[in-house]
């Protein structure tokens, strides 16, 4: 019965409740000074009966050998004590204690949940974070950062809003905590893991630590749209536009309109199923239940050539949230013009432009329009190009002539001066040889002048 009133006692008395910091453990010798964390612990050991009295920077303990005990900022334990040694002077008996001391601090607590952990692009939910003081220890300067990017934040309570951070700072009493809601909304797909920063002053030094997470998964458009066309399509030559829709959500409903816009060097042949006509709009509605799906076929001749794509636009709403996908397929090889030196005209050359599905963002008529700037801006730099490039081939062409005129004048002058020099030994030539014939004249006749005598 005493045993039984022991335990209710137990249960009845306040438990105190704190964090704790391991901040020694090992031996101290009994009835000298230790300096543990920046403060002086003394142990007294009584081998009778079996407890040690330990003085702490807070005020004096007693505990039993086997045992731990805590005061308002520590928490000593004693694991063993062996004799150690006797001092023959005083007659003092010296202890080795084998001591484990914490220090006993604030700590705070998180909890953050989500009511809707799978979300769709556009749809929101409730975001909750408390934070928790457990402890018998007030907490001060507490200071709560918590970034829920990529996600739209457009509410919050309890804290205040930075853009898309929720931030609180203050104090918590023991027992009490702190919340705060946000209404957030999902931007795009993917997987996002949430965590916040949190700090505050544990009584004894500022602790930083981050909050418990949250993962939210944003589903992918729930509208999955597939299409395709024939390739190499050719004037006055028929081709289907195919295209497929379904809707891939597990359990909810999904309203759709399907808008086609035929640009006007196409002509609609079939249509299967009947879409509502109006000019070279062609709609259709319907609901698709989760996991239903409907094909579209159409099909189509192009009667000319042309620029303009054909348009689509798939405009949906599930769980009543709206949402559109859009796409552009081109039916025609768009021109890209090309430089040419040796002809005035600039010459277009006929780049392969594939059909595109719904999985690739449309091409707008702006793209179509950047082309025409592009090459009204290209047609007179390849003028200005042959202007150079003529005016270029006619100095060439007079330089070419100023040569040839400087050759044949330099050719000319050469062969006179061959001729002068010709002519000049010619006539050394012929006046050696008149004055040789008269030597031999003069010879003879002085050779017959003197047989005469």
């Amino acid at each position: 019965m005493k045993n039984l009133i022991f335990i209710l006692l137990l249960f009845l008395i306040p438990q105190t409740v704190y964090a704790e910091t391991k901040i020694f453990s090992g031996n101290i010798l009994t009835d000298t000074d230790k300096v543990i964390d920046g403060g002086t612990f003394k142990f007294t050991y009584d081998e009778i009966s079996k407890k040690a009295f330990v003085q702490t920077p807070s005020g004096g303990l007693i505990v039993e050998n086997g045992a731990c005990k805590p005061n308002n900022i520590f928490r000593v334990c004693i694991n063993r004590a062996n004799f150690s040694h006797k001092n023959v002077t005083t007659y003092v008996y010296y202890y080795e204690v084998d001591a484990t001391i914490y220090k006993l601090t604030g700590s705070l607590s998180t909890s953050s949940k989500s009511i809707l952990t799978n979300l769709l692009q556009g749809e929101s939910t409730e975001f909750t974070i408390t934070i928790t003081n457990p402890t018998d220890f007030d907490i001060t300067n507490i200071a709560l950062n918590y970034d829920l990017t990529p996600f739209y934040v457009i509410d919050v309570k309890g804290c205040e809003q930075n853009y898309r951070q929720i931030q609180w700072k203050g104090s918590l009493q023991p027992k009490y905590d702190k919340t705060c809601t946000a209404t957030i909304a999902a931007e795009k797909e993917g997987t996002q893991n949430l965590a916040g920063n949190l700090s505050y002053f544990n009584g004894f030094e500022t602790e930083k630590k981050t909050t418990d997470s949250v993962t939210i998964k944003v589903l992918p458009k729930q509208l999955k749209i597939s299409q395709f066309t024939d390739k190499n399509i050719e004037i006055k030559k028929p081709f289907y536009l195919n295209i497929s829709l379904q809707n891939i959500h597990s359990s909810e409903d999904i309203n759709s309109l399907a808008t086609i816009i035929i640009p006007s060097h196409v002509s609609l042949v079939k249509d299967t199923p009947v879409f509502e006509k109006n000019a070279r709009v062609l709609k259709h509605s319907l609901i698709l239940k989760p996991g239903a799906g409907i094909n579209y076929s159409l099909y189509m001749e192009k009667l000319s050539e042309g620029e303009e794509p054909i348009n689509s636009r798939f405009d949906y709403t599930i769980k009543g949230i709206s949402d559109a996908i859009e796409n552009s397929t081109f039916v025609d090889i768009i021109s890209v013009p090309t430089i040419k030196t040796s002809e005035p005209e600039i010459e277009k050359e006929k780049s392969t432009t594939a059909n595109l599905t719904t999985d690739k963002e449309a091409q707008s008529s702006k793209e179509i329009d950047e082309n025409k700037t592009t090459a009204a801006e290209i047609e007179p730099a390849n003028k200005t190009i042959e202007k150079v490039i003529s005016a270029d081939l006619q100095e060439s062409k007079s330089f070419s002539k100023t040569i040839l005129l400087l050759s044949i004048v330099s050719l000319a002058i050469f062969i006179i001066i061959i001729l002068v020099i010709f002519k000049i030994r010619k006539r050394k030539k012929e006046k050696e040889s008149d004055e040789l014939a008269e030597r031999v004249k003069e010879k003879l006749k002085a050779s017959i002048d003197e047989q005469i005598k």
